[in-house]
């Protein structure tokens, strides 16, 4: 019973998500009569939001840095860029367990156990989640009043996800003491997280969604889409962004939210085009699906040449040492016998 709810949540499931997401994707498409009219290709842009979106998982990633740090361990910039940027690739197994499990395993051998590195790992993937549900909050509270994209939302719905690293902070502590009044003083104690950090990693994860929502922008002009920009705009560009990838961040059962990160951008993304351009319903959501797949594959692709870089970059800078064999024994001399009587 166990193999076969395995098998449905690894195979079954996420192939059922996408076939689904790819019909409603259709669907959309198919019902648009000009949206092609609306779409062009500018690459220069894709490049743009390809490089935002680097300087905002260089952010999130300078905060794991931080955190191992402050665990104690030896770790340079690039060796910590290099772990986390690799690492991402596990998101693209079912689960995401393997961003951890690939992060641990990158980083060994710089003075910590592997719990601690496995900790700070979590904390930083949780921290970036919760910093865009922090920022939509805001943004809910701020921005969108009397928009139709957010009627009958609440800002206090996200809030609590928004708190959890904090939340995480003591529930760390509250674990680690009752661990000492059962067990004693030598107790295992696991590492702690202090709040600080917590509220530094909100605030600098938030930094890391202003640009993505950039990111998004860039990508629709990418498609040339004269879509305009302005403060409350960005605004809503960064929140509906972070509406759609904490959604697929909460798909643990897809490969990188595929799909169900897209369908929720299309949705959000397709009211805004209405708002805005003053779009008809069909061209919108056609538009919409273009810009959701297309920001994929510009992120992904982005990402993919910045970790062959770093990863490279390292091994040039960071040569593995030689195999020292032992040298052989410097030979004795045999003694001169020569005119020496037997």
């Amino acid at each position: 019973m166990r193999d076969a709810f395995r098998f449905f949540w690894r195979y079954v499931l996420p192939v059922v998500v996408i076939l689904w997401v790819g019909w409603f994707f259709y669907e959309k498409l198919s019902k648009a009569d000009n949206w092609q009219a609306y779409v062009s290709f500018h690459p220069e842009w894709f490049v743009l939001s390809g490089l935002l979106y680097l300087g905002a998982h260089a952010i999130w990633a300078s905060f794991s840095i931080t955190l191992l740090r402050n665990q104690g361990a030896v770790v340079s910039a690039t060796t910590g860029l290099r772990a986390y940027f690799v690492s991402q690739f596990g998101k693209y197994v079912p689960g995401k367990v393997w961003v951890l499990a690939i992060r641990v395993g990158m980083l060994g051998k710089i003075g910590i156990s592997r719990t601690a590195v496995g900790i700070t790992a979590f904390y930083e993937s949780i921290t970036a989640m919760s910093a865009g549900a922090l920022v939509t909050a805001v943004i809910l509270w701020q921005v969108f009043e009397e928009v139709p994209i957010v009627k009958g939302i609440s800002a206090w719905w996200v809030t609590p996800f928004a708190l959890a690293p904090i939340g995480l902070v003591g529930l760390n502590r509250f674990i680690n003491r009752v661990s000492r009044w059962i067990n004693g003083a030598k107790a295992k104690q696991y590492p702690r997280v202090k709040l600080h950090l917590a509220v530094r990693g909100l605030l600098q994860g938030s930094l890391g969604w202003l640009l993505l929502g950039l990111g998004l922008w860039a990508c629709m002009k990418g498609l040339g889409i004269d879509f305009p920009l302005d403060s409350q705009i960005w605004l809503r560009l960064v929140a509906l962004n972070a509406i759609a990838y904490v959604i697929g961040f909460l798909a643990v059962f897809t490969t990188a939210g595929g799909g169900i990160r897209e369908g929720a951008l299309q949705i959000v993304l397709a009211m805004e085009l209405i708002r805005v351009l003053q779009f008809d319903r069909g061209s919108a959501d056609a538009i919409a699906v273009i810009v959701a797949v297309a920001l994929r594959l510009s992120w992904t692709t982005m990402e993919i040449l910045a970790a062959a870089t770093i990863w490279f970059y390292h091994r040039w800078t960071h040569p593995k040492e030689p195999i020292l064999l032992p040298e052989s024994p410097t030979p004795i001399p045999s003694p001169n016998l020569e005119g020496v009587k037997p």
